[in-house]
């Protein structure tokens, strides 16, 4: 004999998560960057935020996971320098091709927040991808006609900024205290100049020019690298003292 089974009754499938508001956006993101609110940051930043999180609300929506516009990052980073290399006006869509970069970076940070998938490995990856990208701005620059000397010594001062910040953080000092003229936005502004005048002047006058432009470029890269270096050190003996 049988036993009569009760049928079950299958669970409601689960409610969609709601969008996500401004203010709650900001909260995840001060959430997922040490601390840092972006409605305190600057006009200019602040609207690029907002277009990343206008973007990343539609692609949300789509299912776009973070990983993709982070790939697409990582693909634009040595198309920089490979573009460059050519001469003439090619610097110029070089220049398009980092700002593509940087925009899908910041999708990606956007789509993470959103999505509520920022993860400490995700944040270490976006870190890697940040390195890589300025040592391809710098290779870019340097195929240009920047004397060697100059772009290994930038190489060198990110490093050293990046080092410092890093150990800093490890023992206690919060990222968005740490807030330098030399940071990684002043290296975007940098490289996306450097790349401008550098297809400006090349296609115009010609290439020994555009070298020089390039060059003088990563001396006010360094003089901001180095000021920004002291500024980071003296944050870091302000605060851990």
């Amino acid at each position: 004999m049988t036993t009569p089974t009760t049928p079950t009754t299958p669970a409601p499938p689960q409610a969609a998560a709601a969008p996500m508001s401004w203010d709650g956006y900001v909260a995840g993101w001060s959430s997922t960057h040490d601390g840092f609110d972006p409605r305190h940051a600057g006009p200019l930043l602040r609207r690029w935020l907002r277009i990343a999180f206008t973007a990343g609300g539609v692609l949300a929506r789509f299912g776009l996971r973070p990983s993709y516009p982070m790939l697409v990052a990582a693909a634009c980073a040595p198309l920089v320098p490979l573009l460059a290399a050519r001469g003439g006006a090619w610097p110029a869509l070089a220049a398009l091709v980092l700002l593509a970069g940087v925009a899908a970076d910041t999708v990606a940070q956007t789509l993470a927040v959103l999505l509520r998938r920022s993860t400490r490995l995700g944040g270490f990856y976006r870190a890697m991808l940040d390195r890589m990208s300025e040592m391809c701005w710098l290779a870019a620059l340097a195929a240009l006609g920047a004397q060697q000397t100059v772009v290994l010594l930038c190489g060198a001062l990110v490093w050293l900024h990046e080092y410092v910040r890093a150990r800093a953080g490890a023992v206690g000092l919060r990222a968005a205290g740490s807030a330098t003229i030399g940071d990684h936005a002043t290296r975007i502004w940098l490289a996306l100049l450097s790349l401008m005048l550098a297809a400006v002047t090349g296609t115009q006058i010609g290439a020994d020019l555009a070298a020089g432009v390039v060059t003088m470029m990563l001396v006010l890269w360094i003089t901001l690298a180095v000021l920004g270096l002291g500024q980071l050190l003296g944050i870091v003996r302000k605060v851990l003292a």
